[in-house]
């Protein structure tokens, strides 16, 4: 079931857009993964015209993006995309793609796609069986912009395969999945509830399988995902006093995890996943990060939001008050 989330929006009128060209780009990184591995997924949206473009609101989870997913057999893969719409009002004409400017985001293709199972025995949301897939992303760029000839933007497909998990994969993976399971558990060890023990837990194998192994694919996704959705129980403690809230965005020791995978995996989707869970709470880091990680996809991202960012003031001192 779609999840509709609602925003109001009030823009001036475009320019002209006699000169802009729309490219979207999506990628996963490589092209074999194991079974139940996360597949971070980036998607990129840029104007490499001269005139800024107008269009509805981009994201993955943006009414106007589609994704669809098939098997080697032809078969579709379910993809429960969760929806966030925004209501406008006049004179509201789109939103503005400047020229140059790249919109990029990225996320666990698992989170929406695939098999949905009882999450409280699994690590991912949903189940890719081993298989070939295709991937393919579109975007409707002037849906529910009004007077806006239509527009659709396409993306490559993704063609990727997904094996069965080597013995060290599968015992790496039933671990996280058990260590995942505390955030659901309802017995309590000398009167304190076990759930509160999943984020130390979790931070204390990060902390050992960094040291060990620093391109895990997991990584990324334990310290974005992993500290986010940490189970009913816990939360239920957690709103009860029983259990303090953990901020992970204020911690120093998750702060110094992350910069430390995103270094070790910055040439890769999942230190851009990274990038992004820093971004969400820090963007007064990522010119700084934007710098220190070069041509990467961690480093694109972070100069695409210092980009945005820098146009998003120069746009607001420009319209008039």
């Amino acid at each position: 079931m779609a999840v509709l989330l609602f925003a109001a929006v009030a823009t001036p009128a475009p320019k002209s857009v006699t000169a802009q060209a729309l490219v979207l780009t999506a990628g996963v990184g490589k092209t074999t993964f194991f079974e139940d591995e996360p597949i971070y997924l980036l998607v990129r949206l840029q104007n490499v015209g001269t005139d800024t473009a107008w269009t509805y609101f981009f994201s993955l989870l943006s009414p106007a993006v589609t994704m669809s997913l098939s098997r080697g057999d032809g078969k579709p893969a379910d993809v429960a995309k969760p929806v966030v719409d925004h209501l406008v009002r006049p004179p509201w004409r789109g939103e503005p793609v400047p020229p140059g400017i790249k919109f990029l985001q990225t996320m666990v293709l698992q989170d929406i796609a695939g098999d949905e199972w009882d999450i409280r025995s699994h690590l991912l949301t949903h189940h890719l069986p081993p298989a070939q897939y295709e991937l393919r992303l579109t975007f409707d760029a002037h849906g529910g912009v009004p007077g806006a000839t239509p527009l659709t933007v396409e993306a490559a497909p993704i063609v990727f395969r997904i094996r069965e998990r080597t013995i060290a994969e599968e015992n790496e993976l039933r671990e996280l999945e058990a260590m995942r399971n505390m955030g659901w558990d309802t017995t309590r060890v000398e009167g304190t509830p076990r759930a509160a023990n999943y984020k130390p837990v979790l931070i204390r194998w990060v902390e050992r399988r960094w040291g060990d192994q620093p391109d895990d694919p997991f990584l990324p996704f334990l310290l974005y995902n992993g500290l986010y959705g940490a189970g009913q129980v816990l939360w239920r403690h957690i709103q009860a006093g029983e259990v303090q809230r953990f901020d992970p965005d204020t911690s120093e020791v998750v702060s110094g995890l992350r910069l430390a995978v995103l270094e070790s995996q910055k040439l890769s989707i999942g230190g851009a996943y990274v990038l992004q869970a820093i971004s969400l709470r820090h963007p007064d880091q990522m010119a700084v990060l934007a710098e220190k990680l070069g041509a990467t996809p961690a480093g694109e991202m972070a100069r695409a939001h210092v980009e945005r960012l820098l146009y998003g003031q120069q746009f607001k001192q420009q319209s008039p008050h």
